[in-house]
Order: structure tokens, then C-alpha cells, then sequence
């Protein structure tokens, strides 16, 4: 990243920056800070889907970047999702050091101060885009009426704090939390963890059972009246099946809280506990 990107701007012309923009515009640019990294593709599939024609929104969503850009609000990052010949729609976008002093002009709840724009390393960019797509998914999945009503929390706003046995405080510190209905009568909560098949299965073992921790504590039961269910979403079927080996092993009755999926499989998902008992 450069040091425009990197830039301060004085308060008047944040003000001057923030009367040319529409209400799509500055949601667009909230969005982008809340999910750190995300390709153009997938801002097209939250704000840009008026045609049924994906060639027209993928242009309409680009020129809005583009504009969004030549203010110095957004940047993009010189790598690209499946390197420079996927084309403009692999783009990968982050709010700009511009972007952010706009937005804490009316939301002062964002820390006063903030790192840099940078470059992440491959693994946590890959990481983040996955945690990206799995909320884009959801989205989608919302817009189709296949869920309703749909919340959802990200990094840091997701974690959640509780006292291990011994009396020190920890944090639980999954990827992503979603509250959202299926029907009527029916509310599903759910933590998400994205799994890049980079860790040994031993640490996504200790992962579930600290979220087993956290529920024993019962904070969220105090809060939600309900224990969120748990989905690894895996980068492949081969490494579904592998940790849920491993977690259905560790943990008697796993089935009771976690599911382990593969993206694809995410739309598809239901929470049946009737299911447990066949």
C-alpha cells in the first residue's frame, strides 16, 4: 500500500467527501471496513444484482469502486484472487486510512486510531475472503427468502469473554456469528469458523472444546436462551470428512452442537436435531 492510501485528510474535506456520497455509497464502504478484504465479486453480489444479467452488475459494481477509489476511500491491493487474468472481478478491495476517518465522522464507537492499510500475508488474506464469502453467502441466501431477518457479527464484535476453571478470563474468538429464521417459529443461531485446512486437526479439537468451555460458563444461555450451534465450514470434502473423524472422536455427542461442511454445502444446511436421534 501506498502512503496515499495511507493518508490523513482534514475534517472539512472529510465533511466535503461525505456530502458526495449517497446512502448505497457510505453503506458500501461500511461494509468493506466491517469484512476488512473483499473482491469485487463478492461486493457485487451484495449491491449489485438489479439485472439478471451478472456482466452488467460486475460493470455497474466496478465503476462505483472505481469512484469510490479516485476519492481515496477504498483501495485495492496488487494481488488478485486466481492472480491478474481473473479480471477486474477478483479485485480485492480494503477500506482505505480516508475511508475509515469518514466513517468514525458518524460512528465514533470505531477506535480513534487505527494501523495502517498494509498488505496481509496469503494465509490470513485467504482466511478473511473465506469469512467474506461465507457472509455473502448468507446474504444471498437472505435476498432468496430461504432465511430471514438475518444478523450478523464479525471480528472483534463476535468474541466473547468468559472465566476458564481456573479462574482467568479468555476470550472465545470465533470468525463469525449469525442469528437469522428459518420459519415462523423457528431462530437459528450459529458461530462459524472457517477452516483452511492449515492447522493439524488436534487445534480445531481444542477450538471446539473451548467453545464447550464458553457454553458451561452459561453466558450465552444467560444472554440468548439458547446455545449456538457450531459450523466448520472446510475447504474441501476430503478435509469435511477428516475433522469429522477427529471432532466426532474427542467429543461424545458432537453432533448435538457442531456441523462440519464444506461452502458449497452451506446453502443447504439445516439444523435437524431430530436427525441425532435416527
Amino acid at each position: 500500500m501506498n502512503d496515499k492510501e495511507n493518508k490523513r485528510i482534514s475534517k472539512p474535506e472529510l465533511r466535503r467527501l461525505s456530502a458526495l456520497l449517497d446512502s448505497h455509497e457510505i453503506e458500501i464502504v461500511q461494509t468493506i471496513n466491517q469484512v476488512k478484504f473483499i473482491t469485487a465479486n463478492q461486493l457485487q453480489r451484495l449491491y449489485f444484482t438489479k439485472t439478471d444479467n451478472r456482466v452488467t452488475n460486475l460493470r455497474r459494481c466496478n465503476r462505483k469502486l472505481r469512484r469510490l477509489k479516485n476519492f481515496g476511500l477504498i483501495a485495492d491491493l496488487p494481488r488478485q484472487v486466481g492472480g491478474r487474468k481473473s479480471g477486474s472481478n477478483s479485485t480485492i478491495w480494503a477500506v482505505s486510512s480516508a475511508g475509515y476517518q469518514l466513517l468514525r465522522l458518524d460512528d465514533m464507537t470505531l477506535n480513534a486510531t487505527r494501523k495502517r492499510l498494509y498488505e496481509p500475508n496469503i494465509l490470513f488474506l485467504e482466511h478473511t475472503l473465506a469469512i467474506t464469502e461465507t457472509y455473502t453467502r448468507l446474504h444471498e441466501m437472505n435476498q432468496k427468502s430461504k432465511i430471514h431477518d438475518l444478523q450478523v457479527s464479525f471480528e472483534p464484535q463476535c468474541w466473547r469473554s468468559y472465566m476458564k476453571k481456573d479462574g482467568v478470563a479468555t476470550f472465545l474468538k470465533p470468525d463469525l456469528f449469525a442469528r437469522f429464521a428459518v420459519d415462523d417459529e423457528t431462530e437459528d443461531f450459529v458461530y462459524y469458523e472457517l477452516d483452511q485446512a492449515t492447522q493439524a486437526p488436534s487445534r480445531v479439537v481444542r477450538k471446539c472444546k473451548q467453545f464447550l468451555a464458553y457454553y458451561k460458563s452459561g453466558i450465552e444461555m444467560r444472554v440468548n436462551g439458547v446455545l449456538p450451534w457450531v459450523v466448520w465450514i472446510t475447504p474441501s470434502k476430503k478435509r469435511r470428512e477428516q475433522l469429522t473423524r477427529y471432532i466426532h472422536e474427542a467429543i461424545p455427542n458432537a453432533e448435538r452442537i457442531f456441523r462440519i461442511i464444506t461452502m458449497e454445502e452451506l446453502e443447504t444446511l439445516t439444523f435437524d436435531t431430530n436427525k441425532e436421534e435416527d
